[in-house]
């Protein structure tokens, strides 16, 4: 991708969680079982992914993923519920007050 003369290679992908209040060890060990951060490594073009917590609100949380291409993270979304084991993913969801579904993103400007 191309903006403004500067040239990016990948794109990034950001899921946002609102946890509800007392519940982010849960929040966070049920999301270590649904294997959120590895199961996308199945995807050619799948660079990294991160778990970011909020440090002035803490119950707020974000994936951010890297992608060589749109096409990489067009081929995760087809699959993305796949995998995951039932069980965990029912207990992420009982931590959660909101969640936002991933948005991908091009970086526009770039530190030197």
């Amino acid at each position: 991708a191309t903006h403004n003369g500067y040239r990016f290679m990948s794109f990034r992908s950001i899921i946002r969680f609102q946890v509800k209040p007392g519940m982010g060890a849960a929040f966070e060990a049920a999301f270590a079982q649904c294997r959120m951060l590895d199961r996308p490594s199945a995807i050619e073009g799948f660079v990294m992914a991160e778990l970011v917590r909020c440090v002035a609100e803490p119950l707020e949380y974000h994936v951010i993923g890297e992608w060589a291409t749109e096409q990489a993270y067009a081929d995760w979304q087809a699959i993305s519920h796949e995998g995951a084991d039932p069980a965990a993913v029912e207990a992420l969801n009982a931590t959660l007050a909101h969640w936002a579904p991933g948005r991908l993103f091009t970086p526009v400007a770039r530190s030197a």
